[in-house]
């Protein structure tokens, strides 16, 4: 008996962790790239020693980023970066820097569901 509620628990926690809802983008503007995103990390990220063009994670520019793997086009929370924007996996900006702000984080949220465009 003991066996079957530890089971059960297991499969009823694992369809709950499981369940994403989709985000309805509809009507929500379209989020580009070049000035929007760009501005972000340039602002936040690229400084000398973090993610700029000599780090083995550049941030700089369209084609390294999507190259690095951090992005996955269409889905913000399999995406390194926003998991990492958002402080589910390791913290970025570093505690030493201010954390982006609530719209910077939806930007970067909308504009990966939208298809992560180079815009």
């Amino acid at each position: 008996m003991k066996r079957t509620n530890i089971l059960l628990l297991f499969v009823v926690a694992t369809a709950l962790l499981s369940c994403r809802h989709e985000t309805d983008l509809t009507n929500v503007p379209v989020v580009h790239f070049s000035t929007e995103i760009q501005t972000i990390l340039s602002s936040n990220c690229t400084m000398s020693g973090c993610h700029d063009g000599n780090s083995e994670f550049s941030l700089i520019g369209y084609e390294n980023l999507m190259s690095n793997g951090s992005v996955k086009a269409g889905n913000a929370h399999d995406s390194k970066l926003y998991l990492s924007v958002t402080g589910r996996e390791e913290m970025m900006p570093p505690a030493s820097n201010p954390s982006l702000t609530n719209t910077q984080l939806q930007q970067i949220y909308v504009w990966i569901e939208q298809g992560a465009l180079n815009n």
